[in-house]
């Protein structure tokens, strides 16, 4: 009797240690990388989009690795290459990867990016032509800010490289600060950007003028991620939107909420291909 109780446990453990071994050995889920475009500072764009992050955790039961790089240029190079699973851009740098990279528009931030003129306010510009001669401060060349702002000021009579230059900074607040500092005479900055700004560094600046408003901030999706996933993404993100943790974060950045990228987005954003595709160069395979 005592040897079959012998057996009988052996046989018991037998079952049982293999079952702990694979649950031992089961690796971790891979995690979701979310690359975030660093119009700001880092440790701002990993504060302001945690709790997104949480929420695309919490409903898609994965991890979620939020990351950036430390310019426009690398940031792109990083989405060409298909290094992020999601990733929010600016809208001229979303059509591109959606029309040449394998990505699938998710949604986009309801407020249109708004682009401001700003200088300090301590030396205040009487007008435009005052900007003659002079530096501007921009994140990026290839940025949506300093293209549109370029057009902008084109149609006041003031031409890049002629009549001013842009002076590339590593983010919108840096370009900020820059021209608050006396390091340019002015910046090309979102307005979001302002109002993020520390409260000194937004009573040091002026804003002198408003740019035209385009579509604004993309989340898309990489084609790597069955349909399926990108729409469970989706639903994940719509339902931040409806938590009060949502409504701060919205009401923070004053995005205003998601929508659906539209056709007239795509018609827009397509004019200003050529240029994105010209100002990246040698970035884009």
């Amino acid at each position: 009797m005592h040897l079959f109780r012998l057996i009988l446990i052996s046989g018991w453990l037998a079952l049982l240690f293999p079952a702990t071994v694979q649950a031992q050995d089961k690796p971790a889920a891979k995690p979701l990388t979310f690359g975030l475009m660093p119009y700001l500072s880092t440790r701002s764009l990993l504060g302001i989009y945690q709790p997104i992050a949480n929420r695309l955790e919490q409903e898609l039961k994965q991890p979620v690795q939020m990351l950036t790089a430390p310019d426009f240029d690398t940031f792109v190079k990083r989405v060409v290459d298909g290094d992020y699973d999601i990733v929010l851009l600016a809208p001229h740098y979303a059509r591109l990867a959606i029309r040449d990279y394998g990505y699938t528009p998710i949604l986009v931030h309801k407020a249109p990016i708004r682009g401001v003129l700003v200088t300090a306010k301590a030396q205040p510009l009487a007008n435009l032509g005052e900007l003659r001669g002079q530096s501007i401060a921009v994140v990026e060349r290839s940025a949506v800010m300093a293209i549109n702002g370029a057009l902008s000021l084109a149609e006041a009579g003031l031409h890049e490289n002629t009549d001013y230059h842009f002076l590339e900074s590593v983010s919108h607040s840096s370009a900020l600060h820059s021209a608050v500092a006396g390091k340019a005479r002015a910046a090309i900055i979102s307005y979001s950007t302002l109002i993020l700004a520390p409260q000194d560094l937004q009573r040091e600046a002026t804003i002198v003028r408003e740019l035209p408003s385009i579509p604004g901030m993309f989340y898309l999706g990489h084609n790597r991620l069955p349909a399926a996933r990108l729409a469970e993404i989706k639903q994940a993100l719509l339902g931040f939107e409806r938590t009060a943790e949502g409504q701060t974060f919205f009401e923070k950045t004053s995005h205003a909420g998601f929508r659906e990228p539209t056709r007239s987005d795509a018609e827009l954003l397509d004019r200003m291909l050529p240029e994105t595709r010209r100002l990246l160069g040698a970035i884009l395979r």
